[in-house]
């Protein structure tokens, strides 16, 4: 009997066992234009944003739930297996029970893979979302079984019509299918195509039920409306047979070929792209483990194309799954993580050049609404890591065509930063620091807000912009030396920086301000802001405070995961990461450890005491978690305190990104 693959050969491999434990981890696969797959390994609904296709109308945002799930039942000699999993706000109850058929789900590669045991009948189900195309492939093959009966195999289809931020929780869904020849369609009531399915089972029919009372468990924890409705749209009847694929496939383009099936092409295709990442990734790599492995092949789902005037496949990064758009700062962060260290120099380059059109008073975006085509520009550090950005894809390309190309903006972007431009942002010229920041907005990183409260309101001179500054200046003197223009301005700025940015040092505590000339004065608080002045090419600070920050840091901010955003000695300290909106929200900055500052306190370290060694071992924890929330990604953020509960999004672009790029300057320095 042929047995299911074994845990040596997927990184991502969970056993019966292993799935019993959590039922509700995640799984995700998306096609690089905003639409994707996701749900829990067990088939419950669990979020709004879990669904078998979630299309993006306008790529990369604007999605919205069509296809929420397909419920399997097996049938051999009358006995029914039911292979799927709900769970009912009617009475409180998970039925069916799917998951204890479940013997074993990994991923190959990139590729979600569930192997269903049903009583000695081994099934193997994939999903496959094909590289920028709306198409899902749901396939079926028999792997072996101890009978000689026939295994019939019945899919019913349930089906929805939202934005995927909403829920369903009327009795009226704008959706319905029809018989399409060969194929079933599915239009709103107003006869508009959605989209449709196509299959080569044997036989199919139209359903139109609709179901009530799916119970949305996280959305209850996180204090959302939790009761969702979805429509049984069609069910889909055939007999499997040994090692013959039967699949059923998704689809928007309404005039595709009937018949033709591609899923064995698609995971061609995908396995293919994933080689050529890691291959690019390890010509340049000292050492590559496993997870670091399927790291890499999480890395373009996160890369997506937002088509400019210019360039209708221009490129952007979603900042995280589910919920994210495209946001300036985590685009600009992740850049060299995501692109430059897998050698994807093109869509580096792309990125760049798109974000580059969107340039306004000197200020990059913050991000892009789903329902708005003009982008937010409440952000002041977007536009700082925009420089680190360049700088890292320059030294790497030495693309010298783009650097002139991209000059001028930059230019233009230090010009608007020293006269003044939105939000009160303006380089003091007495100390050349910037300030930014006026009431009831957010401007850096730690950006929550609730209604008109700003939780982290960071007004002043903010030290992370600051050493981000005086690194862009100081990329400017390397940018204006290569393309043989006038340094000398920049040249006195970044020494007029370098001596303001004393004033950030606090000898009594031994660290730095997070934020100082506020309206109430230089804040004290113990944040990792500063860390990041440690670990970027120049650094405003002597050898004597980068030891400290590394040493203070190091023993009341770094933990398992990532690096906590604030001491547990301040009074706002939260160490969970849980409750209403308003409570999350107020967690979020106060001690919350986030994934992606890790890499930075790594590279840190190493930059004070080059033992890359000790270094490299930050990361390793990451190593292990990776197979407990998202399968194969790195969440965006953790509880502060034992056992670190992963919280947030499941896959963070910032997070995969700062590893990736960690893990490549650290391993290279063994």
């Amino acid at each position: 009997m042929l047995e299911p693959k074994k845990n040596s050969e997927h990184f991502c491999y969970l056993n019966k066992e292993s799935i019993q434990q959590d039922i509700y981890r995640e799984w995700l696969i998306g096609n690089g234009l905003g639409s994707y797959a996701s749900g829990t390994i067990s088939g419950i609904l669990n979020k709004r944003y879990h669904g078998l296709f979630i299309y993006s109308d306008k790529p990369p945002l604007s999605r919205k739930l069509y296809v929420s799930k397909i419920e399997e039942t097996i049938e051999i000699e009358n006995q029914l297996f039911l292979l799927s999993s709900n769970k009912w706000a009617s009475d409180n109850n998970l039925f069916p029970k799917g998951f204890i058929h479940l013997e074993c789900f990994y991923l190959d590669e990139n590729i979600p893979v569930w192997v269903y045991n049903c009583n000695g009948t081994f099934i193997e189900k994939r999903i496959i979302v094909p590289i920028e195309q709306n198409i899902v492939y749901i396939t079926y093959k028999l792997l072996s079984t101890n009978t000689d009966k026939v295994i019939k195999l019945k899919c019913d289809v349930f089906v929805n019509n939202r934005n995927f931020h909403h829920l369903s929780n009327l009795n009226y869904i704008n959706i319905k299918s029809i018989e399409n020849g060969n194929s079933i369609d599915f239009l709103n009531h107003q006869n508009d195509f959605l989209f449709e399915i196509n299959s080569n089972f044997l036989t199919s029919k139209i359903e139109n039920i609709l179901y009530s009372n799916y119970d949305l468990q996280e959305e209850f924890n996180r204090g959302f409306d939790h009761i969702e409705n979805h429509i049984l749209g069609s069910s889909f009847y055939t007999k499997l047979k040994l090692n013959e694929i039967s699949e059923i496939k998704i689809s928007t383009n309404k005039y595709q070929e009937k018949n033709n099936f591609n899923s064995v092409n698609s995971i061609q295709e995908i396995k293919k792209q994933n080689q050529i990442l890691l291959q690019n990734w390890k010509k340049t790599t000292k050492y590559t483990p496993k997870w670091i492995e399927q790291l890499i092949y999480s890395v373009n789902i996160f890369i997506v194309n937002r088509a400019n005037q210019k360039d209708k496949k221009a490129k952007s990064i979603l900042a995280g799954y589910h919920w994210f758009g495209d946001w300036g700062r985590d685009t600009m962060i992740s850049l060299p993580g995501l692109c430059c260290a897998t050698e994807q120099f093109d869509i580096a380059k792309s990125i760049l050049e798109n974000y580059s059109h969107y340039i306004s008073e000197g200020m990059l975006p913050n991000r892009f609404p789903d329902d708005s085509e003009i982008p937010d520009y409440n952000t002041v550090d977007a536009t700082m890591w925009f420089f680190e950005a360049i700088s890292n894809y320059f030294k790497l390309t030495q693309d010298l065509p783009f650097l002139k190309e991209i000059y001028s903006k930059l230019e233009n972007i230090i010009e608007h930063h020293l006269k003044g431009t939105r939000f009160h942002i303006k380089c003091d010229p007495n100390d050349g620091l910037l300030f930014a920041g006026q009431e009831g907005c957010q401007l850096t990183w730690m950006d929550a807000k609730i209604g008109n409260y700003v939780v982290t309101p960071r007004i002043g001179k903010t030290i992370e912009v600051n050493a981000l500054w005086y690194n862009a200046i100081k990329n400017m003197e390397y940018f204006a030396d290569i393309l043989n223009q006038d340094k000398k301005k920049y040249s006195q700025l970044s020494n007029l920086i370098e001596q303001g940015f004393e004033r950030f040092w606090n000898e009594n505590l031994g660290y730095c301000y997070d934020v100082i000339d506020g309206p109430n004065g230089n804040d004290e608080s113990l944040r990792p802001n500063q860390i990041i002045a440690v670990s970027l090419n120049y650094s405003p600070l002597n050898e004597y405070q980068k030891r400290n920050i590394i040493d203070i840091c190091g023993k009341n901010l770094v933990s398992f995961f990532g690096v906590k955003s604030l001491s547990k000695n301040s009074n706002d300290y939260k160490n969970k990461y849980i409750g209403t909106p308003f409570e999350r929200d107020s967690a979020y900055h106060q001690g919350t450890i986030w994934s992606w500052l890790l890499g930075n306190y790594a590279i840190a370290y190493y930059n004070v005491t080059l033992n890359a060694s000790v270094a490299i071992g930050f990361l390793e924890p990451l190593e292990k978690h990776i197979n407990e929330a998202g399968i194969g990604f790195i969440s965006e953020i953790f509880d502060a305190e034992s056992p670190y509960k992963p919280r947030g999004c499941i896959a963070q672009a910032w997070g995969v990104a700062e590893t990736l790029r960690a893990w490549k300057f650290l391993s290279n320095k063994l």
